[in-house]
């Protein structure tokens, strides 16, 4: 059996005084699909994400990955076309240089991932609410050691669990 993991919402940024979908991930007109590397005796996983096919055949991806490591918000991606017309990533064509975090709340509160979101958009996140206690982050690499200090401190505190979504650090060329 296989397993589909598509994004249910849209990526948000700060945008007059609130969270708002970002306009590019919002019209994003596809789906990109990533093959999750197969764990032993566990069913394979796709991670669906939003993206735009550009003109040179790559496509940008416009979501905050919640599964997949090493592929980040604005990442351009080779991808091809399955039998069943699905777009398939089939690697990493481009880096763009952004962190991925994921966080899980230890709250039950429905709105509990509202405070923290509003708090990373400010400083210019991305964010992706994958459920009321599960937040997928994106930040330019600026950013990102401020992000990860801001999210071991309340980790530390027992607010949340979080971990980031690169093994490897990006190639500057």
């Amino acid at each position: 059996m296989t397993d589909y993991r598509q994004h249910p919402s849209v990526v948000a940024h700060w945008l007059g005084g609130s969270l708002q979908p970002l306009p590019e991930a919002l019209e994003a007109p596809e789906t990109l699909w990533f093959a999750l590397p197969p764990e032993p005796g566990a069913e394979q996983m796709w991670e669906g994400l939003r993206g735009r096919v550009e003109t040179d055949g790559t496509a940008t991806v416009l979501a905050v990955p919640a599964y997949l490591y090493n592929i980040n918000f604005g990442d351009r991606v080779n991808v091809m076309r399955s039998e069943e017309n699905a777009l398939v990533a089939t690697g990493l064509n481009h880096d763009a240089l952004n962190f991925t975090f994921r966080v899980l709340l230890n709250s039950d509160e429905p709105n509990a991932w509202q405070p923290l979101a509003t708090e990373l958009a400010r400083l210019g996140c991305i964010v992706d609410v994958m459920s009321p206690r599960f937040l997928a982050i994106s930040c330019s690499e600026t950013l990102s050691q401020d992000v990860a200090d801001q999210l071991f401190t309340l980790q530390n505190n027992s607010v949340l669990h979080y971990e980031t979504g690169r093994t490897q650090l990006p190639s500057h060329k």
